[in-house]
């Protein structure tokens, strides 16, 4: 009997979602920023689950293991405020619930089903900063050969609208553009600098520049040098230079490889080809001994001929499970970096 009240009520939030959506956009939604919860029937949940976990739940050391993002098993009678949701059915289905969920394709949608498409994406469905996505296939083992096969696309969506999210966040309150415009200016690079990081230290001669922003602790610095040969860039040279920034401006930092091997990937960062180093940092202040995780980006600008680094570090003791959330955020503000030939 309770399934039955649990599955009308999902037949009629979906039914209704058009006239539904401008009375419940106005609310704040629920649940924490990286939490995916998944509604469908228990037969395909159970399938799905492991292929869903490997796709969200990317593991992070800073240096506990922090998860990207969280999949829980979604409660039919209780989502539409929850900020980010997959929906799962099939078109062979016999079940209440995918039925309900099949029940509101449009024949345009039904027909991208049958065609092999399994990805229909909405936002702020039911309230603001909110994203949907339908996973619906023919029957459940194609649905789960598709969500295989497009793992990186569906990891996309999601982490491209946290991503997006958080820089609105960022980026919503007094941007200090005059301290962007100094950095263009003086220095011939610049990035877009949220109200609460405070320009610490700066240096023309040391080609250095390092903001700050208390609570946590993090600070998030670019450091260049003037280069023509990319090669010089690996894995081994990059930890030598943190190294010798750390030794300088933070209080005799050095990359920690002990604990926690140094991950470097290469990758592509704003149109160019960078190493990303992900890693452990400590000191070697043995009366206050202090560590963390931190991220950076390495990279040859072609037309400046420049070699930089943008560095992101996190002290956050307290901060078990919460280390991960401050880092992408800096990644974001990164992600802003423009030279002055690009302004």
């Amino acid at each position: 009997m309770r399934k039955t009240i649990q599955i009308s009520i999902v037949l009629i939030l979906i039914g209704f979602v058009i006239i539904t959506t401008n009375c419940f956009r106005s609310k704040n939604p629920l649940g924490s920023d990286n939490e995916i919860r998944v509604i469908a029937d228990s037969t395909i949940w159970q399938q799905a689950e492991p292929i869903l976990r490997d796709i969200f739940e990317k593991i992070e050391y800073t240096p506990q293991p922090e998860k990207v993002f969280k999949v829980l098993k979604g409660d039919p009678g209780n989502f539409k405020r929850f900020k980010n949701i997959i929906f799962m059915s099939t078109l062979d289905a016999e079940d209440d619930l995918s039925k309900s969920i099949n029940s509101k394709l449009e024949d345009e949608a039904r027909s991208k089903v049958e065609s092999g498409n399994i990805i229909f994406l909405k936002k702020e469905q039911w309230v603001k900063s909110q994203v949907v996505m339908f996973l619906i296939g023919q029957d459940l083992s194609s649905l789960l050969n598709k969500i295989e096969e497009q793992t990186a696309e569906i990891f996309f969506l999601f982490d491209d609208y946290w991503k997006n999210f958080h820089k609105d966040i960022l980026y919503s309150y007094k941007e200090q553009v005059d301290v962007e415009q100094h950095l263009l200016k003086t220095y011939g690079w610049m990035i877009r600098v949220p109200s609460d990081f405070r320009l610490e230290v700066q240096s023309a001669k040391d080609r250095f520049v390092m903001f700050h922003r208390k609570i946590p602790p993090r600070w998030l610095a670019v450091y260049w040098k003037e280069a023509t040969d990319p090669n010089i860039i690996t894995k081994e040279w990059c930890i030598s230079s943190r190294n010798e920034i750390g030794k300088k401006f933070y209080n005799n930092e050095l990359v920690e490889e002990i604990a926690e091997p140094v991950i470097a990937n290469e990758i592509v960062f704003l149109n160019r080809r960078a190493l990303k180093l992900k890693g452990l940092w400590k000191t070697d202040d043995k009366d206050e001994p202090a560590g963390g995780p931190f991220r950076m980006y390495c990279f040859f600008d072609e037309p400046t001929e420049r070699i930089y680094f943008i560095d992101m570090h996190v002290f956050a003791p307290a901060f078990k499970k919460g280390k991960l959330h401050y880092l992408r955020q800096m990644e974001i503000i990164s992600h802003t970096f423009k030279t002055n030939l690009e302004k």
